[in-house]
């Protein structure tokens, strides 16, 4: 199994806000690119600053923590062996009927609109900035994000159109962060529209990135249970 966030950041779960600060500093500071130079690991810094994203935020840890409750629920050295979780059934056999509903029904749609997101934006920033004060280039660039809106809309209804199946609790977490990071890339691409300023267009592209670094391993869980 990945690692959770509190695990990336290398705290326990009832970690105050202040040592949440504290590690994130030192592990920002510990992997960033001018301590490391070319040997810098940038998968390893989007976890961080991820983790970071939603266990800085009390609302959002709050969120990560209810999705998270099975596996965190109970203490390992409390759990018998009637409260320690199923595990995933090995290859050849099928997974439980919920599973797989819930597989279909949520997580398959909502990967693919996640995709159809996150995929055009070099393309479009490229065609962009051919001239970002072009009418009609940015007409183009104002309905792709239109369209994104538009599929964070049916995500969100995607996402509350069924309850998670508890063995899935950590992948619907990581799963609804990506979508929260693509939302959050969203409205900062439409800040930009509105005034040109390129930190938004950039903040916007850092957040697709971490969204996509979150799909890929969230893909490579699901894997797991097949």
């Amino acid at each position: 199994m990945s690692e959770t966030h509190y695990q990336v950041l290398q705290i326990p779960t009832k970690a105050t806000a202040d040592e949440i600060k504290q590690s994130y500093r030192q592990l920002a500071k510990k992997f960033h690119p001018d301590v490391h130079g070319g040997k810098a690991n940038p998968e390893l810094i989007i976890k961080i600053n991820a983790a970071y994203e939603v266990l800085g935020d009390e609302r959002k840890r709050r969120e990560y923590d209810y999705l998270l409750q099975p596996a965190m629920a109970i203490p390992r050295q409390q759990q018998s062996a009637a409260h320690i979780p199923r595990r995933p059934r090995t290859v050849g056999h099928e997974l439980d009927e919920e599973l797989i509903l819930w597989l279909n029904q949520v997580y398959q749609p909502i990967n693919r609109m996640i995709g159809w997101i996150i995929k055009p934006l070099k393309t479009k920033i490229r065609e962009l900035s051919a001239d970002p004060f072009d009418d009609e280039l940015m007409a183009n660039f104002e309905a792709y994000i239109t369209e994104c809106q538009k599929h964070l809309q049916k995500i969100e209804k995607t996402f509350h159109s069924m309850p998670n199946p508890s063995l899935l609790a950590e992948i619907a977490a990581n799963l609804y962060y990506c979508v929260n990071q693509v939302a959050d890339g969203v409205k900062e691409l439409n800040f930009y529209i509105m005034n040109y300023d390129e930190r938004y267009l950039h903040d916007g592209t850092e957040m697709f990135k971490i969204a996509a670094q979150l799909q890929k391993e969230t893909n490579k869980k699901i894997k797991s249970y097949r």
